[in-house]
Formats: C-alpha cells, structure tokens, sequence
C-alpha cells in the first residue's frame, strides 16, 4: 500500500494553480518523502516551471537545500495534441513574484531561461528532477538527454504528462537498457507521472510507495489511442476557425 498523503497538504503544499492533478501533486509528495528517507537532505531541478506550481513543495521543505527552475519562457510551445501553447509574456520574474504573492520562499531559487542543453557547470548536482517542458516526443527525450548528466548517481527522474510523451519513455526505457545504468522505470495507475529511479532508488518497493505500477503495454495502447483522439480534435477545430464565415446582413 502507497503511502498515505492528506487531502489537506496537498492544498498546503501546492498553493498555485498548476496543470498537475491531484494524483500528480500526490506523486510528487511522496517522491519527496522517499528522497527524505534515503538522502536526509537532497536538491532539486524543474524542467518546465511557467508560473512555479509544481516547485512549491520543494521551496517550502527544509530538506531541500537546492531549486534550479530551466524554462524556455516567453515562446510558444508545440505538444503532441497538434496544438501549440502561448507563454509568451511569462518572464522568471513573473513566476518569482507569483511565488512570493503566494508567501512561498525564494531564497534558494536559481532560475535558468533557455534550454536544458544550454545549463553549464550544474553536472552530478541534483538528487531530484522533474521533466515538464514543451510536450513532444523530440523534446521530452531531449530533456531527458542533457538532464541526466544533472542528478547525482542516486536520483529520481520524473516526466509529467506521460500519456503525451509515451514515445519519448519507450526510448528512455530503451536507453537505460542499454546503458547498463541500475535503474527502475515505473508510474502507478492513478498519476500521469513517470519515474526513473537511479542506483539506490532503483531498488525500492514501487507499490509500497506509490501504489500498484501500471501495466506498461497497457498504458501505451491507451496513449496512443487518446494522443490520436487529441490530433484529430485540433485538426478538426483549427480547420473550422480557418474558415471564413459571411457576415450577415438584415434588411433595414
């Protein structure tokens, strides 16, 4: 059995509107009390921040002693829906103050704009990592790509929305094969999160702690199918908005 987080410290913990859900706000709780367990201490690196919601738990507890938020702010981002999403007007100061409005510290915040493939002299510093930037497949194992060389030998990876990105995890899974790397590669079925547990945390009891892991060759059919069911929406929507419709005109 996973253990149990409150309803009440998730509200807590996670005082701005994010896109995560209450599963994945769970998840991440309780990867942070894993790390607690086996590290004491640990720091952290968000992939992907916009306004901060998902790096409240990690500013607000003690045993965090880092936060390195990378976000290509300002652009617009394609994901594998067929739709692309504006942040333009989103700056790393926009996203401090939110945090600060929301009474949530900042002092061991580091922000980086631009890619994670930009970040220099951040190699075998972070325990914990969370990938949630642009949503393709490219740019999730891209992500993943230069993030690894970020976390220490015993560390957690997590991906956000990983119905989306279910190509990019098939590839990691296939990378860390053939690595040779000791690791864990598991979500359960509730939380939209993956996690890629590294050198000790690759030896942890994955239901004790998070709940029953979903059967992988499931979840990939299921994605497919949604991601699929997405596209063709948006084509459907975006060919509708193309088109001009006459303006009418009523007789005096």
């Amino acid at each position: 059995m996973a253990m149990n987080i409150a309803v009440p410290d998730i509200g807590t913990l996670f005082p701005i509107p994010s896109q995560t859900s209450a599963h994945d706000k769970r998840f991440l709780l309780q990867t942070i009390a894993l790390t607690k367990r086996v590290l004491g201490s640990f720091s952290y690196v968000e992939i992907g921040s916009y306004l901060g919601g998902s790096l409240t738990p990690f500013l607000l507890d003690p045993a965090c002693k880092a936060v390195l938020s990378i976000d290509e702010r300002g652009r617009q981002q394609p994901d594998e829906r067929g739709a692309k999403y504006d942040y333009s007007g989103i700056t790393h100061q926009t996203m401090i103050d939110n945090l600060v409005s929301r009474g949530v510290p900042t002092s061991k915040l580091t922000t980086f704009d631009g890619s994670v493939d930009s970040v220099q002299g951040a190699e075998n510093s972070f325990d914990v990592a969370f990938i949630d930037g642009e949503h393709t497949d490219i740019a999730c194992f891209r992500d993943f790509l230069w993030t690894l060389p970020l976390v220490k030998s015993d560390a957690v990876v997590l991906f956000h929305d990983s119905t989306l990105v279910y190509k990019a995890l098939r590839m990691i899974s296939l990378y860390m094969k053939k690595s040779g790397q000791k690791h864990l590669i598991a979500k359960n079925n509730e939380s939209d999160v993956t996690a890629l547990f590294l050198g000790r945390f690759a030896e942890i009891d994955f239901a004790r702690e998070f709940g029953q892991a979903a059967n992988w060759d499931e979840f990939f059919d299921k994605s497919e199918t949604e991601v699929i069911q997405h596209v063709l929406k948006n084509r459907v929507s975006i060919q509708f908005d193309a088109v001009v419709t006459p303006v009418r005109t009523f007789p005096a």
